[in-house]
């Protein structure tokens, strides 16, 4: 028998699909394709199914109706409220029946119907359905009041959204073995939460007995210390100090996982989990929070339980206002009482930010370091993670395949082991092998499919031919030899391992006139890199030369980031272009010096963004002017170009950030063959557009072109910039208007020359 669930699904192109269980949103899975999270969730409610859950829950309805609703939610930003358009999925039960019941009777509709907003998380119940939309737009307005404007942004997804039904499989259900665990979980059960925790955190047993949670795999020691200190007579609260990724959470898991066995000395021991946004969810008004928090603590009192808070930043930084009482604050006189037990998470760089405004908060938990794994007990942890994820997704990796993910991950930063390891390997297992098995070479696959990173960089099977490299970004960068060379040096050193992997993959600082390549060389790097041009983030540092404007790229405290604390911590794995630094701010060169230097970047909610798989480019015009007058036009040796720009840069930044930098390199200005030959590269490119394939239409042109070109869009103050404004100009609009008049039938062959009049015309050539 197959019990039928509303999945909503949610594809992001390029980067994967996002599905949950309408009824069951805590039930979610993130894959690269919809296929993948469907097997993600079939699996999980499957085994829900075969321990008796689920079965009287209705959770599919034949007239669910999915409709697009447009309106508009004020946000605020620096204290100013801002329109926000929000287009959002809505889907309604019932409103089918209430209309045929109100037919039979002659009568206006009414409900019950009720109402799904996927996308905010908000559900209820209306009793009028001609109300609808009015309804809709009270419940997105109640759920998002005053949201901070990343917030709202976040929402404002444009992507395709879908309402999809899953049939899962129950076989066992009736058997003996499923009978049996249904009766002992009848005996068992406790009851659910009550209303002042299950309405602003969810209870991690529940997900433990349901097979939801993760395992910590060689923390035995950290596990024992946790359980110590939140069952022990005095009942101490513990804040969980390490790195992102490192397992802070898997700790919290593995605890909930402990007590659920019966001869546990823990058993009986209940976690509930929250976070300050869920805290403070739906609440409008002056002290409807601090009696959501009151309702807990008394909650957790009465029942011995432990609450988990998965961050310490975004916990202190809720709630305080102009009152001066945030929830931290509120929270501290159970704490210093042992009445509640609470355990945190927090990264060092937290802890630092929160010493100068919590400090009593912080002197009332107790620290517990967790750090990375060494490599033994990380590569044990890899290899009994695997086995777990090896049975739910029935395949069998290789001992190679765990090898490769470790290896990947370690180099690559992709979270510290086994976390980022695992990761990967529950990627592959999307696509095994026609024996079901993964392999080294499925596992670069899946990290290629993840990163963007082509395959000769990151597989050592696969070779990389430098000078083939160096030709290629040649072609892309005309009359650069240093830079062409800096690139391919680059990616040389990535391809070997030999990279510091506690910086970024690359941090250069590009030196030259306006319009000579350094942008190009950026989008160069981007798409070999990365495969894509995308993977580019350029910030004109001519907009934060205000002082304080560095706020505005790692976000101000309340919860918002900013541009590129958000960019990187989106897509880590990139190119960032920062255009014009001289023209930023002191505070933000300040900020350049932990992201060079340590590749890392603290936003304003104290949580860290890695920038370990960024490369970061500086550009500049400095000593651009009188590099043309000293050494003429694109003239100068390389030497005397290198130690003419690192002047001019050595005189203008301070020394710490030059020598955070791996290299200055210096942009020549360009030369008439250079010109030339750009104009002739930017010229196909036009000629090759699909309005000329289409038709059938060839056009060739001779040297004369060639020289116009050059000529008209080549501007000494801009460099080569003007060339794609010369083409459009004097060929594609001629050759626009020449289509539009021979539309019928065109010639299949055309020459572009110049004319007597220094005009570019067009004649049949065939």
């Amino acid at each position: 028998m197959d019990k039928d669930f509303h999945l909503f699904v949610r594809r992001y192109p390029g980067v994967g699909v996002a599905a949950h269980v309408l009824t069951h949103p805590h039930l979610a899975s993130f894959a690269t394709d919809v296929n993948a999270a469907r097997l993600d969730l079939v699996e999980v409610l499957g085994r829900l199914l075969a321990r008796g859950q689920l079965w009287e829950e209705e959770t599919h309805w034949e007239d669910l109706r999915q409709r697009r609703m447009l309106l508009t939610v004020r946000a605020v930003q620096h204290g100013r409220l801002l329109p926000v358009p929000l287009r959002l999925t809505v889907l309604t039960h019932g409103e089918r029946g209430a209309k045929k019941r109100a037919a039979r009777k002659g009568e206006a509709a009414k409900g019950p119907v009720r109402v799904w907003v996927p996308r905010v998380g908000v559900q209820d119940t209306l009793h009028d359905p001609a109300d609808l939309e009015p309804f809709v737009e009270e419940l997105v307005r109640h759920e998002l009041y005053m949201a901070p404007l990343e917030q709202l942004q976040s929402l404002a997804y444009v992507g395709e959204e879908s309402v999809e039904t899953l049939s899962v499989p129950a076989k066992v259900r009736n058997s003996p073995r499923a009978r049996a665990s249904q009766e002992e979980s009848k005996k068992t059960r406790r009851p659910p939460p009550p209303p002042g925790l299950a309405e602003a955190s969810r209870c991690l047993n529940e997900e433990a007995r349901a097979g939801l949670l993760e395992r910590a795999w060689e923390r035995d020691a950290e596990v024992a210390r946790l359980a110590e200190a939140v069952t022990s007579s005095t009942r101490a609260s513990v804040l969980l100090v390490g790195p992102p990724s490192v397992g802070k959470t898997a700790l919290v898991h593995e605890l909930v996982q402990r007590a659920e066995t019966a001869d546990s000395p823990l058993h009986g021991l209940e976690v509930y989990s929250t976070s300050g946004g869920r805290i403070m969810a739906g609440m409008r008004y002056l002290g409807q929070w601090q009696q959501r928090v009151q309702r807990m603590v008394e909650e957790l009192r009465r029942r011995r339980a432990v609450l988990h808070l998965d961050s310490l930043s975004e916990l202190l930084s809720l709630g305080g206002g102009d009152t001066g009482l945030d929830v931290a604050r509120h929270l501290l006189p159970s704490l210093e009482s042992g009445e509640v037990a609470l355990v945190v998470e927090a990264t060092a760089e937290d802890v630092a930010r929160a010493e100068r405004t919590h400090g009593a908060f912080l002197q009332a938990l107790r620290h517990m370091a967790v750090p990375p794994l060494p490599p033994v007990a990380a590569r044990a942890a890899v290899q009994q993670a695997s086995q777990r994820v090896a049975r739910a997704r029935k395949v069998r990796f290789t001992p190679d395949a765990l090898d490769r993910a470790a290896e990947l991950t370690e180099r690559f930063g992709d979270g510290p082991p086994p976390g980022g390891a695992v990761a990967l390997l529950r990627a592959a297992s999307t696509q095994p092998s026609d024996a079901g098995e993964v392999d080294a070479g499925g596992v670069t696959r899946a990290f290629c499919t993840r990163t963007g990173y082509p395959r000769e960089l990151v597989d050592p099977a696969v070779r990389l031919d430098p000078e083939a490299l160096l030709e290629r970004f040649r072609e892309r960068i005309v009359g650069q030899d240093e830079a062409t060379l800096l690139l391919r040096n680059l990616i040389v050193t990535l391809k070997t391992g030999l990279a510091d992997p506690s910086r970024p993959l690359g941090a250069f600082l590009l030196l030259g006139p306006t319009g000579v390549g350094k942008t190009e060389s950026a989008l160069a790097l981007a798409e070999y890199l990365f495969g894509d041009t995308a993977r580019l983030a350029r910030f004109d540092m001519a907009e934060y030369a205000a002082p304080g404007s560095a706020a505005r790229l790692v976000g101000e405290v309340g919860g918002q980031q900013g541009g590129l604390a958000r960019r990187v911590r989106e897509q880590p794995f990139g190119v960032v272009l920062l255009d014009e630094v001289e023209k930023a701010d002191a505070g933000v060169h300040d900020l350049l010096l932990q992201v060079l230097g340590e590749g890392r970047l603290t936003d304003g909610t104290g949580r860290t963004v890695s920038f370990r798989n960024t490369v970061v480019l500086l550009t500049s015009n400095l000593g651009a002017d009188s590099a043309g007058r000293s050494m003429g036009f694109g003239g100068g040796s390389v030497r005397d170009l290198e130690a003419h720009y690192l002047g001019a840069a050595t005189a203008f930044f301070r020394p710490e950030l030059l020598n955070r930098l791996d290299q200055v390199v210096p942009y020549r200005a360009l030369t008439p063959e250079v010109i030339r030959a750009l104009a002739r590269r930017t010229l196909e490119a036009a000629l090759s557009r699909e309005g000329l394939t289409r038709r059938g239409v060839k056009v060739s042109f001779g040297d004369d072109v060639v020289e116009h070109l050059a000529r008209t869009g080549f501007d000494a103050r801009y460099g080569a910039r003007p060339l794609k404004r010369a083409v459009e100009q004097h060929v594609v609009a001629v050759l626009a208007q020449w289509l539009a008049a021979h539309a019928s039938a065109p010639p299949g062959q055309v020459m572009l020359r110049v004319g007597a009049e220094g005009k570019v015309e067009l004649a049949a050539n065939g």
